[in-house]
């Protein structure tokens, strides 16, 4: 952020934001315009009143039926005082306090009552009579004040959190109207604060615009044959078009915890499938599944452009994640490869202990993890490991995949240890198109 961007934005602001407190009541008291509260118990830099003043004023709220609190934390505020002082940070403050004095007012015109107030120091509440659009609000607010700070400054608005808490109450006579209204608060306000979550929450809103959207790229890595160096297959990788879910990990991590497993790897299967009638002529494409997919009805049914293309297809399940029900995993598997879908095992590890439950899948392929291959050209201990692991997966039928080759030395040992599959850097990285062939 250039100094005179910095300034300009901050006096601007900070003006606004004092003019909009003062005279234009977006701290609304029915019956009045302006705060009749001591100078004292008035934020300076928001112009809004501190929460303790204002309880004599909310204690009609009882009488009308309950109560909507939405609770806006700002977690960002210490960073962005590091960074830029306390005059930026005060800037942005006037900012945020200035746009949701607009949601105030709205709501002051719609139900005649609504208070907005500064609570601590990086934190605003806004309370008002329960309504049937509350639940729209927080929303409305997280993208209004983002939008709106992305307009102003891009720089700060890269640092910029807002994350909202709400709690909706209801009057219970036994109880202090300002007990009332202070557990209501504080029920938000552990909404808001739960960083963990609240993140977690922006991370799914922005996952399930991408799918709605197919807000995604497919590349593809070639699977090599060691004893031609001819590719027999393509391994497809996805990479989100959103900068904050780039990381494929960070990807599928989000799509785990906010369960959304299923729709995303639902739009991934079918943008891979609609590549396949582009592939090379004889040659696989695997497609990454995690173990819930398999219990998903649409991938049973199973989906016309898996069938479509099914002879093509191997679905390439992640070993390490958990799977607690083999025999009924087991199950669904042979639905799909009653239809000719092909199966492997990705990622299998350096311990025996997996050996087991891959027996239990008879998969078609087999895949070492890369922390196997690793330098394994440097390990006699792995490679009498991968040896014996080799010899179990053909003792099974099951053809084997190593992964993670980056040198040619880690290339001739598994050539040694008669791994018939390889993939990795050392051929190719995942290319938007399909490569024809390698030049190693």
């Amino acid at each position: 952020m250039s100094e005179g961007r910095t300034s300009s934005f901050r006096r601007s602001v900070t003006r606004s934001g004092s003019r909009v407190g003062h005279e234009s009541g977006f701290v609304a008291i029915p019956g009045n315009s302006t705060l009749d509260a001591p100078p004292r118990l008035i934020d300076l830099t928001t112009g809004l009143p501190a929460l303790t003043a204002l309880f004599n004023e909310l204690r009609p709220l009882p009488e009308k039926g309950g109560a909507s609190i939405v609770y806006v934390h700002l977690p960002s505020n210490e960073l962005i005082e590091e960074r830029y002082g306390w005059e930026a940070l005060e800037a942005y403050t006037g900012f945020v306090a200035s746009d949701l004095s607009r949601y105030a007012r709205e709501l002051r015109a719609d139900r005649d009552f609504c208070v907005l107030m500064r609570a601590f120091a990086d934190d605003f509440v806004m309370i008002f009579p329960a309504g049937d659009s509350d639940a729209e609000l927080s929303a409305r607010i997280v993208s209004g004040v983002r939008g709106h700070l992305q307009a102003v400054d891009e720089e700060l608005a890269e640092l910029h959190e807002i994350y909202i808490g709400t709690a909706s109450i209801r009057p219970f006579a036994k109880i202090h109207p300002e007990r009332w209204i202070y557990r209501g608060i504080q029920k938000a306000q552990r909404e808001a604060t739960d960083v963990g979550r609240q993140r977690l929450g922006g991370q799914v809103r922005v996952l399930d615009s991408c799918i709605r959207e197919r807000a995604f790229r497919m590349v593809y890595q070639p699977l090599v044959d060691v004893r031609d160096r001819s590719i027999f297959a393509y391994e497809a990788l996805c990479r989100c078009t959103m900068e904050q879910l780039r990381n494929p990990h960070m990807l599928f991590n989000v799509a785990e915890q906010g369960d959304r497993i299923w729709p995303l790897s639902r739009v991934l299967r079918r943008m891979t499938c609609e590549a396949i009638p582009s592939l090379p002529e004889g040659r696989l494409m695997f497609i990454n599944v995690h173990p819930r997919d398999f219990d998903d009805p649409q991938l049973l049914q199973p989906e016309p452009w898996l069938v479509e293309h099914a002879d093509r297809i191997v679905l390439e399940v992640t070993e390490r994640a958990t799977i607690t029900d083999f025999d009924d995993f087991r199950r669904n598997m042979e639905v799909l490869r009653e239809h000719g879908v092909r199966i492997a095992v990705d990622d299998l590890g350096s311990g025996y202990a997996a050996l087991s439950s891959v027996a239990e899948l008879q998969p078609d392929f087999i895949k070492f993890d890369m922390t196997l291959i690793r330098d394994i050209h440097e390990s006699p201990v792995r490679q009498n490991l991968l040896r014996n692991m080799i010899s179990f997966a053909r003792d099974m039928n099951a053809g084997v995949i190593g992964e993670g080759v980056e040198i040619v030395e880690e290339l001739d040992t598994l050539v040694d240890l008669q791994c018939t599959y390889v993939q990795g850097y050392y051929f190719a990285k995942p290319t938007a198109q399909f490569l024809q062939a390698v030049s190693v």
